[in-house]
Protein backbone atom coordinates (compact mmCIF):
# COMPACT_ATOMS: atom_id res chain seq x y z
CA UNK A 1 0.00 0.00 0.00
CA UNK A 2 1.38 3.40 -0.97
CA UNK A 3 1.49 6.29 1.44
CA UNK A 4 -1.12 8.97 0.91
CA UNK A 5 0.29 12.09 -0.78
CA UNK A 6 -2.54 14.42 0.24
CA UNK A 7 -3.73 15.97 3.48
CA UNK A 8 -7.29 16.68 4.61
CA UNK A 9 -8.43 20.06 5.87
CA UNK A 10 -11.66 21.15 7.55
CA UNK A 11 -13.07 24.70 7.31
CA UNK A 12 -16.50 24.92 8.89
CA UNK A 13 -18.89 27.21 10.72
CA UNK A 14 -20.66 26.06 13.84
CA UNK A 15 -22.72 27.29 16.76
CA UNK A 16 -21.10 27.73 20.17
CA UNK A 17 -22.83 24.50 21.22
CA UNK A 18 -21.08 22.63 18.39
CA UNK A 19 -23.89 22.32 15.83
CA UNK A 20 -23.21 22.66 12.10
CA UNK A 21 -26.89 22.60 11.07
CA UNK A 22 -30.33 22.48 12.60
CA UNK A 23 -31.98 19.05 12.84
CA UNK A 24 -33.78 19.80 9.52
CA UNK A 25 -30.42 20.74 7.87
CA UNK A 26 -31.32 24.45 7.94
CA UNK A 27 -28.40 26.88 8.02
CA UNK A 28 -30.50 30.03 8.52
CA UNK A 29 -28.59 30.87 11.71
CA UNK A 30 -25.25 30.58 9.89
CA UNK A 31 -25.80 32.36 6.60
CA UNK A 32 -25.30 36.04 5.91
CA UNK A 33 -23.53 36.96 9.12
CA UNK A 34 -26.78 37.49 11.00
CA UNK A 35 -25.46 35.47 13.93
CA UNK A 36 -22.33 37.55 14.36
CA UNK A 37 -20.09 36.11 11.65
CA UNK A 38 -18.42 37.72 8.69
CA UNK A 39 -20.92 38.98 6.11
CA UNK A 40 -18.47 38.40 3.27
CA UNK A 41 -16.96 34.89 2.97
CA UNK A 42 -13.59 36.44 2.12
CA UNK A 43 -13.65 38.10 5.54
CA UNK A 44 -13.73 34.68 7.21
CA UNK A 45 -10.87 33.38 5.07
CA UNK A 46 -13.08 30.99 3.09
CA UNK A 47 -12.02 32.29 -0.33
CA UNK A 48 -8.35 32.09 0.64
CA UNK A 49 -8.93 28.59 2.00
CA UNK A 50 -10.67 27.48 -1.22
CA UNK A 51 -7.72 28.80 -3.23
CA UNK A 52 -5.43 26.52 -1.18
CA UNK A 53 -7.31 23.26 -1.82
CA UNK A 54 -7.40 21.20 -4.99
CA UNK A 55 -10.17 18.69 -4.17
CA UNK A 56 -13.25 18.57 -1.97
CA UNK A 57 -14.99 15.61 -0.31
CA UNK A 58 -18.43 15.95 1.25
CA UNK A 59 -21.18 13.64 2.35
CA UNK A 60 -24.52 13.22 0.64
CA UNK A 61 -26.44 15.29 3.22
CA UNK A 62 -24.05 18.21 2.81
CA UNK A 63 -24.25 17.94 -0.97
CA UNK A 64 -28.06 18.02 -0.85
CA UNK A 65 -27.99 21.15 1.34
CA UNK A 66 -25.42 22.92 -0.85
CA UNK A 67 -27.23 21.96 -4.06
CA UNK A 68 -30.44 23.41 -2.61
CA UNK A 69 -28.78 26.79 -2.01
CA UNK A 70 -28.61 27.49 -5.74
CA UNK A 71 -25.09 28.96 -5.62
CA UNK A 72 -22.10 26.66 -6.25
CA UNK A 73 -19.38 27.81 -3.84
CA UNK A 74 -16.55 25.63 -5.12
CA UNK A 75 -15.73 26.94 -8.59
CA UNK A 76 -13.87 24.38 -10.68
CA UNK A 77 -12.53 22.42 -7.69
CA UNK A 78 -13.19 18.68 -8.21
CA UNK A 79 -15.91 17.58 -5.76
CA UNK A 80 -16.39 14.03 -4.52
CA UNK A 81 -19.63 13.08 -2.75
CA UNK A 82 -19.72 10.07 -0.45
CA UNK A 83 -22.99 8.24 -1.09
CA UNK A 84 -24.26 4.76 -1.72
CA UNK A 85 -27.43 6.00 -3.45
CA UNK A 86 -26.64 9.23 -5.31
CA UNK A 87 -26.74 9.06 -9.09
CA UNK A 88 -24.27 11.63 -10.43
CA UNK A 89 -26.37 13.98 -12.55
CA UNK A 90 -24.20 17.01 -11.90
CA UNK A 91 -21.04 17.03 -14.05
CA UNK A 92 -19.20 18.94 -11.29
CA UNK A 93 -19.26 15.95 -8.93
CA UNK A 94 -18.02 12.39 -8.74
CA UNK A 95 -19.63 9.86 -6.42
CA UNK A 96 -17.66 7.52 -4.17
CA UNK A 97 -19.41 4.72 -2.31
CA UNK A 98 -16.96 4.45 0.63
CA UNK A 99 -14.09 6.10 2.42
CA UNK A 100 -11.70 3.62 0.81
CA UNK A 101 -13.05 4.37 -2.65
CA UNK A 102 -12.80 8.15 -2.27
CA UNK A 103 -9.25 7.97 -0.90
CA UNK A 104 -8.23 5.83 -3.88
CA UNK A 105 -9.89 8.35 -6.22
CA UNK A 106 -8.02 11.22 -4.52
CA UNK A 107 -4.75 9.31 -4.87
CA UNK A 108 -5.46 8.61 -8.55
CA UNK A 109 -6.29 12.29 -9.12
CA UNK A 110 -3.01 13.45 -7.58
CA UNK A 111 -4.73 15.35 -4.78
CA UNK A 112 -2.53 17.40 -2.45
CA UNK A 113 -4.85 19.49 -0.23
CA UNK A 114 -8.36 18.14 0.26
CA UNK A 115 -11.24 20.10 1.79
CA UNK A 116 -13.34 17.71 3.87
CA UNK A 117 -16.88 18.95 4.62
CA UNK A 118 -19.95 17.63 6.40
CA UNK A 119 -20.33 16.20 9.88
CA UNK A 120 -20.23 12.45 9.19
CA UNK A 121 -17.53 12.87 6.56
CA UNK A 122 -15.33 14.96 8.86
CA UNK A 123 -15.80 12.41 11.67
CA UNK A 124 -14.90 9.51 9.33
CA UNK A 125 -11.78 11.21 8.00
CA UNK A 126 -10.75 12.28 11.51
CA UNK A 127 -11.20 8.74 12.89
CA UNK A 128 -9.09 7.41 9.99
CA UNK A 129 -6.30 9.91 10.73
CA UNK A 130 -6.78 11.79 7.45
CA UNK A 131 -7.35 15.32 8.77
CA UNK A 132 -4.33 17.63 9.11
CA UNK A 133 -6.01 20.91 10.06
CA UNK A 134 -9.31 22.05 11.54
CA UNK A 135 -10.49 25.63 11.05
CA UNK A 136 -13.60 26.13 13.16
CA UNK A 137 -15.59 29.36 13.12
CA UNK A 138 -17.92 29.47 16.14
CA UNK A 139 -20.78 31.90 15.77
CA UNK A 140 -22.17 33.43 18.96
CA UNK A 141 -25.43 31.51 18.99
CA UNK A 142 -26.77 28.45 20.76
CA UNK A 143 -29.23 26.50 18.62
CA UNK A 144 -29.81 23.74 21.17
CA UNK A 145 -30.64 20.87 18.87
CA UNK A 146 -29.12 20.03 15.56
CA UNK A 147 -26.35 18.18 13.86
CA UNK A 148 -23.08 18.21 15.80
CA UNK A 149 -19.72 18.36 14.10
CA UNK A 150 -18.04 16.03 16.55
CA UNK A 151 -19.10 12.83 18.27
CA UNK A 152 -17.41 9.73 19.59
CA UNK A 153 -13.84 9.16 18.44
CA UNK A 154 -11.93 5.87 18.68
CA UNK A 155 -9.21 7.57 20.76
CA UNK A 156 -8.17 11.04 21.87
CA UNK A 157 -7.37 13.41 19.01
CA UNK A 158 -4.65 15.79 20.14
CA UNK A 159 -4.66 19.28 18.62
CA UNK A 160 -2.22 22.17 18.52
CA UNK A 161 -3.72 25.67 18.43
CA UNK A 162 -2.21 27.60 15.51
CA UNK A 163 -4.34 30.74 15.24
CA UNK A 164 -7.32 32.56 16.71
CA UNK A 165 -9.25 35.33 14.97
CA UNK A 166 -12.24 37.30 16.16
CA UNK A 167 -14.81 39.01 13.94
CA UNK A 168 -17.07 41.99 14.44
CA UNK A 169 -20.27 40.52 15.81
CA UNK A 170 -18.55 38.01 18.05
CA UNK A 171 -17.59 35.01 15.87
CA UNK A 172 -14.32 33.33 16.85
CA UNK A 173 -12.26 31.31 14.40
CA UNK A 174 -9.69 28.82 15.66
CA UNK A 175 -7.27 26.87 13.52
CA UNK A 176 -5.72 23.68 14.84
CA UNK A 177 -3.18 21.21 13.57
CA UNK A 178 -4.08 17.60 14.26
CA UNK A 179 -1.10 16.01 15.98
Amino acid sequence: MTQREWSGHVFIGMSVDGMIARADDSLDWLMGGSAGGADDPSDSGFNEFMASVDHLVMGRSTYDVVRGMGEWFYGETPVFVLSTTLQAEDPRIRVARSLEEVTAMLDDDGARNVYVDGGRTVRSFLAAGMISTLTLTRLPILIGEGKPLFGAVPSDVRLRLDDVKTFDGGAVQTRYTVL
